[in-house]
C-alpha cells in the first residue's frame, strides 16, 4: 500500500515541498500527477464531443466503442497502479452509465454528458491509497 510523503524540497521556492505519490512501481512526482490528470480530462471530454448529436459527425474515423473501450482499460490500469483508490469506481461507474446511455434508443444526450461530467469532476480527486 502507498504512504503519501513528502520527498523533496523544491531549491526554486523556500519551503515548498513536492509530494511524491507512491504507485505499483516506485512514485510520480506531483508535477507528473498533474500533467496526467489534464489528459485524462481531454479523454474524458472527447467523449462529450463524439457523441453531441450537434458535432458527432464532424469525427467520422473515430471508433467510439473503441475509444471507450481504451480508456476504460487505461483508467483501470491507473487502479492497478495507485493501489485501487475509491474514486476510480465512481469515475468508471459514471462512465458505463454513459456509455449503455449511448445504446439506448432513444439516445438521451443530456444523461449522457451529465455522466461523462461528472466522472470529469473526479479525476482531480484522484489520490493514491494510504496506509
Amino acid at each position: 500500500m502507498p504512504i503519501i510523503h513528502i520527498s523533496m524540497v523544491n531549491p526554486q521556492v523556500q519551503n515548498c515541498e513536492v509530494i511524491d505519490m507512491e504507485y505499483l512501481y516506485g512514485h510520480f512526482n506531483d508535477k507528473q500527477f498533474e500533467q496526467f490528470k489534464k489528459q485524462l480530462h481531454s479523454k474524458i471530454h472527447w467523449l462529450i464531443l463524439y457523441k453531441d448529436p450537434k458535432k458527432e459527425n464532424e469525427y467520422p474515423n473515430v471508433d467510439f466503442n473503441k475509444y471507450f473501450t481504451t480508456l476504460m482499460q487505461e483508467i483501470d490500469s491507473l487502479n492497478e497502479l495507485l493501489f485501487y483508490p475509491p474514486q476510480i469506481v465512481e469515475i468508471t461507474c459514471l462512465l458505463q452509465t454513459a456509455y449503455r446511455e449511448t445504446k439506448q434508443n432513444p439516445f438521451d444526450y443530456h444523461n449522457y454528458r451529465k455522466c461523462i461530467l461528472d466522472a470529469h469532476s473526479l479525476v482531480d480527486k484522484i489520490q493514491e491509497v494510504s496506509k
